[in-house]
């Protein structure tokens, strides 16, 4: 039987370990996409004619042809695909729900070997390449087509991709779209959207 006073000192230091991790930071890195914060757009977007978005990455605007798959990029998307240009007006908009997933880009498949136990041992099995996205709705009372907001992380392989940060996502979307906080300052009545 141990003398009681190593059980006390071991006690101790149990106790102040578990109390030491159990201090975080509980600060929600997400906090600005929470529903009912606000996100400004400051200027007017075309989205080209037979698209429904429009991408945005290292702070400007382009086109999908134009995105480098490996790095952080964003799109606004709008409810109603039209055979001309549509202009999404500059506006405050409200967030709705938040909700993440991933996509992939391309899937090759499998190459079969005629050993390919071996194989996946030297070069491992990285699986397909995806996003990982976080979506938000938008809510506006004078913009009703526009949808949503979507923020993805670079490409990369389904065991590494990763979500986008707050900083990946702020520096995607630049000074065209600025996220302003909680609480509406004049709230959309829509259901389900919160109150302040």
């Amino acid at each position: 039987m141990l003398p009681l006073g190593i059980m006390a000192l071991a006690l101790l230091l149990l106790l102040t370990g578990c109390s030491q991790s159990a201090i975080r930071n509980t600060a929600d890195p997400l906090a600005f996409l929470a529903p009912g914060s606000e996100m400004q757009l400051t200027r007017d977007l075309e989205i080209p004619a037979a698209r429904t978005r429009i991408f945005f990455q290292r702070g400007k605007a382009i086109p999908k042809g134009g995105l480098d798959y490996y790095n952080p990029s964003c799109d606004l998307e709008v409810r109603e695909l039209r055979q001309e240009a549509q202009t999404v007006a500059k506006d405050l908009f409200v967030i709705g729900r938040l909700s993440s997933g991933r996509e992939p880009v391309v899937s090759l498949g499998t190459t079969k070997l005629a050993d390919s136990g071996s194989a996946l041992l030297l070069f491992g099995d990285r699986g397909p390449s995806i996003h990982r996205y976080y979506r938000v709705e938008l809510h506006s009372s004078i913009q009703p087509n526009v949808m949503r907001l979507t923020c993805r992380g670079a490409l990369d392989d389904y065991y590494d991709a990763r979500f986008p940060n707050a900083v990946e996502i702020k520096l995607a979307l630049g000074d065209i779209m600025v996220f302003l906080g909680q609480c509406p300052s004049s709230p959309i009545l829509k259901p389900g959207l919160p109150e302040c």
